[in-house]
């Protein structure tokens, strides 16, 4: 009897406890001590647990790898200085001060560079680096295919009846249980995808993979039980107000948790499902904490007390001592333990009480060192919900050695070769000034400036130009650049992470055939470790989930016989390698003789992805499909193409006849055209002929009459000009014959 149960009788009760009968009051004190016991043991354990791994040195290892990757000061390396050499003297600390600090971090890009490769790996942007599939055909089964005998429903008698047949071949059944088996692989897969893209699993990945590179151990949690709600809004009755409805639901999912915040079982060695179970923190506020009222598993009253107290602290010192200390944050400490839990420790902290021995797998749920719940573990296999990978595995540990521990011996060499460069650079650019004894500064400063007066001794300098003399230090930038050079080169060695990786070509051959060789070489410890990641994370998580469908999932549609296919490996070098031999798939699937083995459906979708297409957003759904299917087949499509090309040709024909007599028609047109041109041009000659004749007639006729008439003027003129003649002769005379009178009568005149 529990706490619950105690509860629900008077206080005067007795109870009978073995040969004794106590009170209600006595046995809630028993009960209480019984329960404190648990509780002290449960502390116990995870304080041993936490002491364990704070001795072994794993977080000292993390705390470096932190440093190392953001480029801090090493400050372990001068504690241990100081414990091998004593403190540092003043002169030693003043010498010290003046050297250069400077630090160039090759950590660091090495670092996301490997996170970001093993991301665009294993988490590809059109696939999955997971999938169902079905499990081996069983050999009853195997021995169906390609049997064409009939079947029968149920086993020959004794009497040597057999049962009624099946209207099946052997081969038609075992192909059924094929086609069965790989439809519900499917759609267990798409079930799983839809959990895992409801947790955001790709972005929890990115988290572990970032923490197994940089620490050395990346930890996923999970499937486990979580709440979901989605809302809706819906009318209670048609025309009324729509009203919110918030649907709840439990759900598995994955969370990844820092390596900080997980313990496991000291006695596990390197594979952390060996040991009891493992412990893990996290930060809760108060109202979270209000939240898991109601929830199942938890005990009320734990909760309030909780919740009356003060958050507090556990922590390790340097003596590896647990201590426990208060804080004023709001934020409470919460240890949820996943493992193995003795029977009747998990009949105390729960209301079991059934078979104690069917109890022995459990999670327990601590705030300020008090069980606030506990409840039967949810994963069927009774395996731990937790997996590990790490960037290099220990010999004895479940955690790690990360990218940043790697490279800490060469990160120490350039930062001590560029730091002895700054030095020397420091040294190098001015001279070292000497002076001899008699040189004094007119202005009793040593500094040297432009247009400064000295004044020797001459007693003691009998050439001024002896005075004082500048020494150069020697540059050593040539033989430290290469000791910094070499460092880089090892660093490349010690991880295996050349620099072609990060996309630097360096001696590499430029021809396609070396680079895709070169690359893959370069790539093999990287294709490694992501195999590694697929046997440590993707395939013990995703056969959780689905352990999680075949018990809890409500689809019967998708629960059979399968395995999880983790192809994490496969998804970019081998990926892209495929994609290549996949263009050239056609030649192979257009045989004939492989039709019947080949499935064009899944052939097309290979084919697209190949290309980057997602089928989905181009093919047809399967309704279509199948009615596309049903429509008479279409035409061999070389029949097709000879049809096409005849009817091409006649076409063509019938262009070139339509071509000619149009040509024909032209060219009567043009003979017709021509012809009355000419009959034209003769008519317009002749009347041009005849009008020119005529004109040429006008013209000889007006130049006979003008000749005509000028004969006329001739003669007319001549007997005109004869008669004007004798008229001024006969003037003349008579003008004679009357002056000679007048000198006759007169005596004057002629």
């Amino acid at each position: 009897m529990d706490m619950i149960e105690l509860d629900k009788h008077d206080d005067d009760a007795v109870f009978e406890v073995g040969s004794e009968s106590i009170s209600k009051t006595e046995l809630k004190r028993r009960l209480k001590e019984e329960m404190d016991s648990v509780r002290i043991s449960v502390v116990a354990q995870r304080d041993e647990w936490v002491r364990h791994r704070a001795s072994t040195g794993v977080e000292e290892r993390w705390r470096r790898a932190n440093a190392l990757y953001h480029g801090e000061e090493n400050s372990d390396t001068l504690f241990v200085d100081t414990l091998k050499n004593g403190p540092q003297s003043r002169e030693q600390k003043r010498a010290m001060a003046n050297r250069s600090r400077v630090v160039i971090n090759i950590v660091r890009p090495k670092t996301d560079q490997a996170i970001a490769r093993m991301c665009e790996i294993l988490l590809p942007t059109d696939d999955k680096n997971w999938g169902i599939k079905m499990t081996p055909v069983a050999e009853s089964v195997s021995r169906m295919l390609g049997d064409m005998r009939q079947t029968v429903h149920g086993a020959t008698t004794p009497a040597g009846v057999q049962g009624q047949p099946t209207g099946m071949t052997a081969d038609a059944e075992a192909q059924k249980f094929v086609a069965d088996a790989r439809k519900k692989a499917e759609r267990m897969e798409l079930a799983i995808d839809d959990q895992l893209t409801e947790c955001k699993y790709n972005a929890e990945q990115r988290c572990v993979i970032t923490d197994g590179v940089k620490l050395g151990t990346g930890i996923l949690l999970g499937p486990f039980p979580a709440k979901q709600t989605s809302k809706t809004w819906a009318a209670a009755t048609p025309g009324s107000p729509a009203e919110l409805k918030l649907n709840k639901k439990t759900v598995p999912a994955s969370i990844h948790a820092d390596p900080w915040d997980v313990w496991f079982d000291p006695a596990c060695g390197k594979d952390h499902q060996n040991g009891a179970g493992f412990w893990h923190k996290r930060m809760v506020t108060r109202k979270q904490i209000r939240a898991l009222d109601g929830v199942l598993g938890f005990d009320q009253d734990a909760l309030r007390g909780v919740l009356e107290t003060q958050p507090s602290r556990i922590s390790t010192a340097e003596g590896r001592v647990r201590k426990t200390y208060a804080i004023k944050e709001q934020a409470y400490e919460m240890w949820t333990y996943h493992g193995e839990v003795e029977p009747d420790q998990m009949r105390m902290m729960t209301q079991n009480t059934g078979d104690p021995l069917s109890v022995d797998f459990a999670v327990v749920m601590m705030i300020n060192d008090r069980i606030v719940g506990a409840m039967k573990s949810w994963i069927a296999d009774k395996s731990l919900p937790v997996d590990v990978w790490c960037w290099r595995q220990a010999d004895d540990s479940p955690y790690g050695y990360g990218l940043p521990n790697e490279l800490e011996h060469q990160q120490r060499v350039v930062n001590s070769a560029w730091r002895q460069v700054m030095d020397n650079a420091r040294f190098a650019v001015g001279s070292q000034i000497v002076f001899l004894d008699g040189v004094v500064p007119t202005d009793g400063s040593r500094e040297i400036t432009p247009g400064k007066l000295w004044s020797a001794s001459p007693d003691k300098i009998d050439d001024a130009r002896k005075a004082m003399a500048a020494i150069d230090i020697p540059s050593h930038l040539g033989e430290l650049l290469q000791i910094a050079e070499k460092a880089m080169e090892y660093a490349d060695m010690e991880t295996s992470m050349p620099q072609i990786i990060g996309g630097e070509q360096g001696s590499a051959p430029e021809t396609v055939g070396g680079m895709v060789m070169l690359n893959n070489n370069a790539q093999a410890v990287l294709r490694l470790r992501v195999k590694l990641y697929d046997d440590d994370i993707t395939n013990p998580h995703i056969s959780r989930y689905y352990d999680w469908n075949m018990a809890n999932n409500p689809d019967n549609e998708i629960k059979g016989d399968m395995e999880v296919d983790a192809r994490g490996s496969t998804a970019l070098l081998e990926k892209d390698i495929q994609n290549q031999a996949t263009l050239n798939l056609a030649a192979v699937t257009s045989n004939p003789r492989y039709a019947a083995y080949l499935d064009p459906k899944e052939e097309l979708k290979v084919v697209l992805k190949a290309f980057k297409i997602q089928p989905e957003t181009i093919m047809a759904t399967d309704d279509q499909i199948k009615k596309n299917l049903s429509a008479p087949p279409p035409q061999d499509p070389r029949l097709a193409a000879a049809e096409m090309a005849m009817q091409a040709k006649q076409l063509d024909i019938k262009d070139r006849a339509e071509q000619r007599r149009v040509d024909v028609a032209q060219d009567a047109a043009m003979r017709q055209e021509k012809a009355a041109d000419r009959d034209y041009n003769q008519r317009r000659e002749q009347g041009e002929f005849v009008i020119a004749q005529t004109h040429e007639q006008n013209l000889r006729d007006m130049k006979m009459l003008s000749i005509s008439s000028d004969e006329r003027k001739t003669a007319a003129q001549i007997e005109a000009d004869a008669g004007i003649a004798h008229l001024e002769i006969d003037n003349k005379r008579e003008l004679f014959n009357a002056e000679a009178a007048l000198r006759v009568n007169t005596g004057q005149g002629i």
